[in-house]
């Protein structure tokens, strides 16, 4: 045990006073948390200017257009006869669609024949293809439900499970926080690491007790900044956590471990603190693609899910929002609850494989 609290001390004490190491593992995480979601702060799209090219010129054409720039989604910023001058304010940015309204369009309503809508929207922004292309739907159907004798036998009532509002800050900020911890995490360990390497101690310690000694300080840290991120953050934002903090705390506890490992593994593989950081600041991207949060996992290709699987963040990012956002149990989550303590373990082996090789080259 006094092996253990020596190692403790140490990483503590280099932590503290390394000027690459301090600002990465103890402020980068609590001011990320504070600053990623301001601009997400209204949570979905409002407003978006859009054209009307209106060719019949009816009352029931109108009607629509009042209708359209009632809605939350779009706002009507302009009426015009030009269809091509109405696309290309969509090109040039000033518009996110437009909707073209056909001659003899309330005629063919009202004969109950079919009426064909035109709507052009940004597809190159998903958001604001999804938002106009919505707005003019729910617009559409109300307003052939409102001329039809007979209304519908069946309704649909929508409602998304988990995040009510749709809101884009609720749907990505929680999966960034844990890759915010994962990137933190990993660019200062593997910083530590080579700092360490570089400033030998006399009467260096075991590897097994550098490793448990740096988890447990590490573990300490890492908690306490989710908690501010989880409970502070989250509250200033507004964000649903449908989780106690302690099921969360123990969720998080072979996230943190394995990333931890995996840093220190990732240590060894470098000579220099700035080239580690370097190299692991230019994975944050790809491991938010890699997670599956901005495209279904299963549906990538074999060799990035490959890839995937040895990331914490594949798992981590999957189970906490399971238990964060949808509410389940650690059990219900247990997959990556599972797969967390196996990256863990795997890493530890590997952690301690390259320092006692380091240590064996350095030796001899």
């Amino acid at each position: 045990m006094r092996v253990l609290g020596r190692a403790t001390l140490r990483v503590l004490r280099t932590i503290t006073r390394e000027r690459e190491v301090l600002p990465v593992l103890m402020v980068a995480s609590i001011a990320y948390s504070l600053f990623y979601p301001t601009p997400y702060m209204r949570e979905v799209l409002r407003d978006e200017p859009v054209l009307v090219v209106d060719r019949d010129h009816t009352p029931m054409s109108r009607r629509l257009t009042r209708w359209l720039d009632a809605t939350e989604g779009v706002a009507v910023s302009g009426r015009t006869a030009d269809l091509e001058a109405a696309q290309a304010a969509v090109r040039a940015g000033t518009a996110g669609g437009v909707v073209l309204i056909p001659q003899d369009f309330e005629r063919h309503v009202l004969r109950r024949e079919p009426a064909t809508l035109t709507t052009y929207a940004d597809g190159s922004y998903l958001l604001v293809r999804s938002t106009v292309a919505g707005s003019v739907n729910a617009v559409a159907g109300t307003l052939g439900a409102a001329v039809a004798k007979r209304r519908p036998p069946l309704g649909l009532a929508p409602w998304p499970l988990f995040n009510p509002l749709g809101g884009y800050a609720t749907f990505v900020v929680p999966a960034v926080f844990i890759l915010v911890l994962q990137q933190t995490l990993l660019t200062g360990i593997a910083t530590l690491r080579v700092v360490e390497r570089h400033r030998p101690a006399p009467d260096p310690e075991p590897v097994w007790a550098t490793l448990v000694g740096t988890a447990a300080v590490i573990l300490v840290l890492y908690l306490l900044q989710a908690a501010f991120m989880f409970l502070v953050a989250f509250r200033m934002y507004h964000l649903p956590l449908r989780a106690e903090l302690g099921t969360v705390a123990v969720f998080l506890l072979p996230f943190i471990t394995a990333s931890t490992f995996l840093g220190l593994a990732i240590g060894e593989l470098f000579r220099r603190p700035d080239s580690a950081t370097v190299a692991l600041v230019l994975t944050a991207v790809p491991a938010l693609f890699l997670s599956g949060i901005s495209f279904p996992w299963e549906n990538q290709a074999a060799w990035l899910r490959t890839i995937a699987v040895a990331l914490p963040t594949t798992f981590g990012i999957r189970g906490f929002v399971q238990i964060g956002e949808m509410g389940a149990t650690l059990a219900e989550a247990g997959g990556s609850f599972g797969a967390l303590w196996v990256q863990t373990l795997l890493y530890g082996l590997t952690a301690a494989y390259l320092m006692r090789r380091r240590r064996r080259r350095a030796e001899s």
